[in-house]
């Protein structure tokens, strides 16, 4: 009776470790997948380590339990008998604490599995949650995550106190952007995440939408002149003019103040904001700007001037993408040329070595690419 017991107790001991060994492997393998996806270096990091200490502790249990068994053969007849009532009033040796620890650290790796996968649904889905959001604010990367959150994130100039030059920054946009995916290509990854596509909400339904029927992502012309014809001018007309209140009016004389035509006038040294440029680009902002504050006034301004710069890179492709390119350390920022840029060459000379990629990604020329679709 008492062998057959140990051998059951031995077989179940074999199964544990079977089923430890084949869910530990799994988690490997998901933790290698989530490391390509999640951009996240703290949460990267803690999954390794979890994992090397679990590979660790099954090793260290079947070389003890080698030695132990070396040291310490199996008796038979009445000393088995009496090891195994021994063994009922004892407390749990060293090698069964061991292995309902490893069955314990595993049940842990599971949940932190599961908290990688809501990580990965949320940047897939371009949401974001509580945890995440607090997990992101304490890691960082080169290479920034960018289109995440409820309507998204995209890289573009700002204009500094100056006047005259221009930084790099995220600005939050209003229309969904999805964050950017890998193909290996970083030219073709640049275009996919700057080049927008599809048409807005704010064109399909809501407040305002019949103003702006016929604008879409999907053709670049079309939308230039259907914003342009919000402003106001004898250029494009005034019969879908929009009329601000004076409370309106400052507010959008503010916004086209400082948002920049970077690309089709100026010079590195000097950029133009859009109150002071007759390209029918500044038209079709202006108008854009007029649109958002009458009728989806509770957006900040910077939601405003964040989706203004997503139409940028619809009308502007090539620069738009070469600054892409540069925020995330993907190119030096000696390639841009564009107004204002000089401001932007010491925005990144001027940071911290270790937030800068030492090397730059081979990308695809962007010669093809236009730089400016649409007419000034």
């Amino acid at each position: 009776m008492t062998h057959h017991e140990n051998n059951d107790d031995a077989f179940l001991e074999k199964v544990i470790m079977f089923l430890v060994i084949v869910v530990g492997a799994i988690l490997v393998f998901n933790q290698f997948q989530f490391a390509r996806l999640l951009p996240s270096i703290l949460l990267n990091a803690v999954s390794f380590i979890l994992i090397l200490a679990l590979i660790g502790l099954v090793v260290w249990l079947f070389l003890s339990k080698e030695e132990h068994e070396k040291h310490h053969p199996a008796h038979h007849g009445v000393h088995a008998v009496h090891e195994h009532v021994q063994k009922e009033k004892t407390p749990l040796t060293f090698h069964e604490r061991l292995s309902y620890g490893i069955v314990a650290f595993v049940a842990v790796l599971i949940l932190f599995n599961q908290f990688q996968i809501s990580q990965v649904n949320a940047l897939v889905s371009g949401t974001t949650s509580s945890i995440g959001s607090i997990v992101k604010s304490t890691s960082s990367a080169p290479a920034r995550l960018l289109g995440s959150g409820k309507g998204g994130i995209v890289i573009g100039p700002q204009l500094n106190p100056d006047g005259r030059t221009t930084k790099l920054v995220e600005w939050t946009t209003i229309s969904e952007t999805p964050p950017p995916k890998s193909t290996g290509n970083p030219t073709q990854d640049a275009i996919a995440t700057v080049v927008p596509i599809g048409t807005p909400f704010y064109v399909l339904e809501g407040p305002g939408a019949e103003n702006v029927k016929g604008a879409s992502f999907d053709d670049p012309l079309t939308s230039q002149k259907v914003w342009a014809s919000l402003l106001g001018s004898r250029r494009f007309g005034t019969a879908n003019a929009i009329q601000l209140t004076p409370e309106e009016e400052q507010r959008w004389q503010r916004l086209t103040s400082v948002f920049t035509c970077d690309f089709c006038c100026g010079g590195p040294n000097s950029v133009t904001t859009i109150n002071r440029c007759g390209c029918a680009h500044s038209y079709a902002w202006q108008g854009m700007a007029k649109f958002f504050i009458k009728y989806y006034p509770d957006y900040t301004d910077e939601q405003i001037l964040g989706e203004m710069t997503k139409w940028k890179g619809l009308w502007y492709p090539q620069g738009m993408i070469q600054d892409y390119l540069v925020y995330t350390g993907q190119q030096p920022a000696t390639i841009l040329t564009h107004g204002g840029s000089i401001g932007i060459r010491q925005q990144f000379l001027q940071q911290a070595s270790s937030t800068q990629q030492q090397t730059h990604a081979q990308v695809t020329p962007l010669d093809e690419l236009p730089s400016m679709v649409g007419g000034c």
